[in-house]
């Protein structure tokens, strides 16, 4: 078989290339655990500066996330350089049909491009000699560098994976935007192989030999064919055809390249595919393991009853408005940290498949003889969440309980607290990240000090699912010495498309007897009348009109969780502006940056667009302010949430 089967990595003559061959696959690993170690690091640092922040807040220091010394002043200036290069995102199509081809940001357009050139220097280093060997030693050093890269690309792929761990992931499309390109990068490489071996026996003109003295150059073929159509079927539009019929024969097609690889390389280079079954089951282990700790409940007792169901979760369904359906999960025994996902599974609606979806809430919140409920907001699309929606609206099924699975809570998230300013940007169903994010921080302010909080609605009704808990949770804060601003636009064209006065009320206690969608009404009224008055034909709506409107019916906006307010208290100086149009999120940025003495975090949770906007103005703003480079302006903090990719 070795002798054989050498013809795919070094066969004949070319067991003279595969001690270099050999050095250059291990060189290779050696930089992939330098880069995980150098990850490690980096986070141990990054948890040693909020720590410090903590402790400087405790000692009433008035400036804690200002570098103290000349190490953390380098530190930060070179944090900065970092976040401007990596950041931006300068190229992005708006047009629906060529919008998965915009290029990625800046930082991950960077990282491909590196890996890219490492690669390329593999393929071509000591290889291109022209002498009688010339495409036998760059078909074996393409074959070599191609199944090195494979258990790479598995131990990219996973929901629960070491590469997430390691780099301190905030969910798995953090890492997985890497094994899509790392797959394609393989197939680049494997084209070469094959291209040159091919080329080297049509020259020779003995390829019809090849093929019936060699069964493993058909294996070979075979591998190169499977792993092109799970590049071509991973790209978006293909994906999001049909996703459960995606993910499907994803699996399948990839054990089908596992067995056509192993039988296609010499037993010398097998550990390659052994590797990446290893990944793989650690994956498929480790995902199992959580899923039946979570789930699984029969030795789980609480006064000789059993705390919930024995398997899965009871969970109720309520249809909102704008699409959304909102997912309350009760009797969840286990916590979780603000912006972290589960993911989700309906055995009614789907039995195998399991999506990811982000908790809008914090433990605290409905805790009761040790435990939690989960709530999730999730904008229906298509299909999981659009039978998920049908489902909730379904009359014969809406009073009954439906069980669920969950598997969680997942993602490595920052500390929201140490930082001076707090910039919470989110559209549509992204509210559900930057909402726990505000109650955390307004439970636990430690360095913060300002917060704006902006929330983009595409109709004024969407505005239902969040409006009440955005009002409890800036009412219910103790901490007194932070000042809160909550932004709500709504930005349907049908509305004022640039609105610039709109209507600023000041925060109160609400009334918990009250209906929770008053604000939403007001602002439908307030559109109608407007629009029927012909106030928004140069893109304004009277401030006065507004604001009346609003100050009649906040009295009536109530809280349906009472217990969210059993320490309330009324805070004046907080505000809550509503306006129709897109808001100009630079000025926003720019106001509470200029105005900062410490660190400012943006946080975006959104559609490419949102965070494409978002991280431009951040990159120019820390550019234009020449920040940690010796004028005196403090560091911008981008964490970026998306979802739709």
């Amino acid at each position: 078989m070795d002798e054989m089967s050498g013809m795919g990595m070094d066969m004949g003559s070319g067991g003279m290339f595969k001690p270099h061959n050999r050095m250059l696959a291990r060189t290779d690993w050696y930089i992939i655990m330098g880069l995980f170690a150098l990850a490690l690091v980096l986070r141990g640092i990054r948890a040693f500066e909020a720590r410090s922040r903590r402790v400087l807040q405790k000692r009433s220091l008035p400036h804690p996330t200002r570098p103290g010394n000349f190490v953390s002043q380098a530190y930060a200036t070179m944090v900065t350089i970092f976040r401007e290069l990596s950041y931006p995102q300068p190229i992005l199509f708006s047009h629906p049909w060529i919008a998965w081809t915009s290029p990625p940001p800046a930082g991950q357009s960077l990282s491909i491009l590196i890996y890219c050139a490492i690669i390329t220097l593999f393929l071509t280093i000591d290889s291109i000699i022209q002498d009688a060997y010339y495409f036998e030693r760059i078909a074996f050093r393409a074959a070599w560098v191609s199944v090195t890269q494979v258990p790479l690309i598995f131990l990219l792929a996973g929901k629960i994976n070491i590469a997430g761990f390691l780099l301190g992931a905030s969910s798995y499309m953090d890492v997985n935007w890497m094994h899509r390109w790392v797959s394609r990068t393989l197939l680049v490489t494997v084209t070469i192989h094959g291209a040159f071996f091919i080329r080297e026996w049509v020259r020779a003109d003995f390829f019809s030999l090849e093929l019936e003295m060699m069964p493993m150059v058909k294996y070979g073929l075979g591998m190169w064919g499977v792993l092109a159509w799970m590049n071509i079927s991973s790209l978006l539009p293909l994906r999001r055809l049909c996703y459960e019929f995606f993910v499907l024969q994803h699996i399948v097609s990839n054990a089908v390249f596992l067995w056509l690889l192993h039988t296609h390389v010499p037993a010398y280079a097998a550990y390659n595919v052994w590797m990446a079954v290893a990944f793989v089951l650690l994956n498929r282990v480790s995902r199992f393991s959580v899923f039946l700790y979570r789930n699984v409940s029969f030795w789980k007792r609480d006064g000789g009853q059993p705390r919930r169901r024995p398997v899965g979760f009871s969970a109720e369904l309520r249809d909102l408005a704008g699409e959304t359906t909102m997912v309350t999960i009760s009797k969840v025994g286990f916590s979780w940290k603000p912006g972290q996902h589960i993911f989700l599974s309906c055995p009614a609606i789907a039995p195998l498949e399991s999506h990811p979806f982000t908790i809008s809430n914090l433990p605290e919140e409905g805790h009761q003889n040790g435990l939690s409920r989960i709530e999730l907001v999730i904008r229906a699309r298509s299909g999981f969440t659009r039978r998920l929606l049908q489902r909730a609206r379904s009359a014969h099924i809406r009073s009954r309980a439906t069980t669920v699975f969950v598997s969680g809570p997942f993602g490595k998230l920052p500390a929201w607290n140490t930082c001076e300013n707090l910039v919470l940007i989110s559209a549509s169903t992204g509210a559900s990240f930057t909402l726990s994010i505000l109650k955390a921080v307004l439970k636990d302010p430690c360095c913060v000090r300002n917060i704006r909080c902006i929330v983009l609605v595409r109709h004024a009704a969407h505005v239902e699912g969040y409006l009440p808990r955005l009002l409890a949770a800036a009412s219910c804060t103790k901490a007194s010495e932070v000042k809160l601003q909550i932004n709500i636009a709504v930005t349907s064209k049908d509305t004022s498309a640039g609105a610039k006065n709109a209507a600023t009320v000041e925060l109160r206690t609400p009334s918990s007897s009250s209906s929770s969608n008053g604000v939403s009404n007001t602002l439908l009224k307030t559109q109608r009348q407007s629009t029927e008055k012909g106030d928004f034909g140069n893109g304004t709506i009277r401030t006065q009109s507004v604001t009346k409107s609003i100050a009649e019916e906040e009295a009536t906006v109530g809280i349906t969780d009472k217990e969210e307010c059993s320490n309330c208290h009324t805070r004046r100086g907080n505000t809550m502006y509503y306006s129709f149009g897109r808001p100009n999120l630079g000025d926003s940025i720019r106001d509470t940056v200029e105005t900062s003495t410490g660190e400012t975090s943006i946080v975006v949770c959104g559609g490419r667009s949102l965070s494409s906007t978002v991280r431009n103005c951040v990159a120019s703003l820390s550019d234009e302010r020449a920040v940690h480079k010796g004028t005196g302006a403090q560091g911008i903090h981008l964490h970026v949430e998306g979802f739709g990719s």
